[in-house]
């Protein structure tokens, strides 16, 4: 018996939504992304079934031969339910962190942390930044001694690498900026975290831009190929020494000035009653 319009055009409808319920399964298995979002999407993909769910049961009681589109509707639903229970176990598994090391004498790491995290900084760089990298050590050739920073030779020759100082670590300004870079590496590499375009974000940005401005800020120590203290380093008073405040006197004044400038404070509303 023929199918009338009403109800091919139903079908017809019935087979676009199962095409589109389809394609979203398909994207959702196969991502790679931010887990709350894929759970956000695969509500909408639950709403599709359930809508699927609701035209082939009127479907079915007017045409047996959907029998088999039902069979696949119920495989496409568990299809969903299994991809519910993974991306919900994934949204409850916590990313795995590192505390950020914070070498400040202030409010910073206590004696057996800081401990813990020069051990692991003095390997790593040995270990990594010189023997893996060779960024770290003294100008080691003829174009290195005409010209000590490394970005070039005086003579036009062939360019020497720049490296950092092996006195990195007498500086604070390396090992703060050292000690977020062998982090961020041991992430990437000793954790769950690490991905290639996460490895090649290091070795594009990260690093470069660590190695660049340690290398400009002990550029006294390579030029002179031996540790050179900040004239200031031992003598808080010395005249090159740098400030935080250059007067407080004059401090004092510019403070009340400022706060002269600005407008009162609300006023304090009523007191609720108890």
């Amino acid at each position: 018996m023929a199918v009338d319009g009403g109800l091919a055009s139903q079908v017809f409808a019935l087979a676009k939504d199962i095409g589109k319920v389809e394609k979203d399964v398909k994207t959702l298995s196969e991502r790679d992304g931010n887990v709350q979002t894929a759970l956000a999407q695969l509500g909408s993909v639950q709403e599709a079934l359930d809508h699927l769910e609701e035209r082939t049961t009127g479907l079915q009681a007017e045409v047996q031969a959907l029998a088999p589109i039902r069979t696949g509707l119920d495989a496409l639903g568990k299809t969903v339910k299994q991809l519910a229970k993974d991306l919900e176990a994934l949204a409850s598994t916590a990313e795995e962190k590192l505390a950020v090391w914070n070498f400040s004498f202030d409010n910073g790491m206590n004696k057996a942390e800081a401990a813990e995290a020069w051990d692991v900084l003095i390997r790593w760089v040995r270990s990594e930044l010189q023997g893996t990298y060779g960024w770290v050590g003294w100008p080691a050739n003829i174009y290195a001694e005409q010209n000590p920073t490394g970005y070039g030779s005086v003579s036009g020759g062939p360019v020497t690498p720049p490296r950092i100082p092996p006195c990195w670590y007498r500086h604070r300004e390396a090992v703060v900026e050292l000690g977020w870079l062998c982090q961020e590496w041991m992430k990437i590499y000793r954790t769950s975290y690490g991905t290639p375009s996460r490895a090649g974000d290091w070795h594009d940005r990260y690093a470069p831009g660590v190695k660049r401005r340690l290398i400009t800020a002990l550029t006294k120590c390579i030029e002179m190929k031996k540790h050179q203290d900040d004239e200031w380093a031992n003598d808080p008073k010395h005249s090159g020494a740098p400030r935080a405040i250059d007067d407080d006197a004059t401090l004092t004044v510019y403070f009340e000035w400022d706060r002269d400038q600005r407008s009162e404070p609300p006023s304090a509303g009523p007191v609720a009653a108890n």
